[in-house]
């Protein structure tokens, strides 16, 4: 699942689109799409009213504002209308400006993926511009969500609830992230950096690397780190959330970039999906352990 650098990533990339006005929609897969701020169904079997109410909610409007929240994409359009995405597992959104007269990419992150025209079998939603600008969204698992809500009804929205801090927000400081994760004690460190209600937006990737860049082990519970450890954890996890942004993301599994291009931060992995490969620091191989349902990756000689 895309985390806060990839996400950001897209925003950055999505903010082309501001002061444009959408000119038509269309949507081959309804469960993706929802109006109004109601809790949806796991299942999420919706049919073509459902389809129609999400066209007319959008249609006409223009794009003022494209902004994030933890992994939720948040753009503001005019007559009060907001519009929720989120990417899930697989989503990819995708721009062809106007004058790009074909768009090829790779729905994986491989080498070997074939590049494939949009809007492909695998693109579900395609949103088309009064400039002649194309928005394509790509899920090949179809987890993703798109939902048009009406500004008085964000404060009702499941998914805008229940966050933590962002990491990366001005007031955001060694001694908040500390007070944060001792509200789950007897959580490892890893669990804890993951756990949305504590701290938004970090996932697997950037917990394993903020973890390697602080020298502590993820196995260790929270109530464990030592007080001068905290400032250390605090450092590495601005340090290793800002260079994501900067190289856009990390491309692993099917993430990549508004213009089809695949993120860099991969290149700079200590530890993440390194498993028994060398430390890049002393050579110790990494090692892999599962933390409830998830992996974390660590080097036992680097991290205490």
């Amino acid at each position: 699942m895309p985390e806060l650098p990839e996400v950001e990533t897209v925003v950055k990339g999505l903010r082309f689109l501001v002061g444009k006005k959408i000119k038509n929609i269309l949507v081959t897969k309804p469960k993706l799409v929802s109006v109004g701020p109601e809790v949806l169904s796991p299942k999420r079997v919706h049919g073509h009213r459902q389809v129609r109410e999400f066209v007319a909610a959008l249609k006409g409007r223009r794009i003022l504002k494209v902004a994030r929240r933890a992994k939720l994409i948040i753009i503001e359009l005019d007559e009060d209308w907001w519009l929720l995405v989120h990417l899930k597992m697989a989503g990819q959104l995708i721009i062809q400006k106007a004058k790009q007269k074909r768009l090829l990419v790779r729905l994986l992150n491989s080498p070997t993926a074939p590049l494939q025209a949009l809007p492909g079998k695998h693109t579900h939603i395609v949103i088309e511009f009064s400039d002649g600008t194309k928005l394509f969204y790509n899920d090949i698992r179809i987890f993703g969500t798109w939902r048009a809500v009406k500004a008085k009804d964000l404060g009702k929205v499941d998914d805008l609830q229940g966050f933590g801090p962002e990491p990366l927000a001005k007031n955001f400081t060694p001694a908040l992230l500390r007070s944060r994760l001792l509200k789950r004690p007897n959580l490892k460190i890893k669990q804890a950096l993951t756990e949305q209600s504590l701290l938004a937006g970090v996932g697997n990737i950037y917990a394993d690397e903020t973890l390697f860049a602080a020298k502590i082990r993820p196995l260790r519970q929270v109530k464990k780190l030592q007080r001068q450890e905290w400032p250390k954890l605090y450092q590495a996890l601005q340090k290793v959330l800002k260079k994501a942004i900067l190289e856009h993301g990390s491309s692993v599994g099917d993430f990549i970039q508004t213009n089809g291009q695949p993120g860099n931060f991969g290149n700079f992995h200590k530890v993440y999906d390194r498993k028994n490969q060398p430390c890049r620091v002393c050579k110790t191989l990494i090692k892999r352990v599962t933390l409830g349902g998830r992996s974390a990756h660590f080097c036992p000689h680097c991290q205490r």
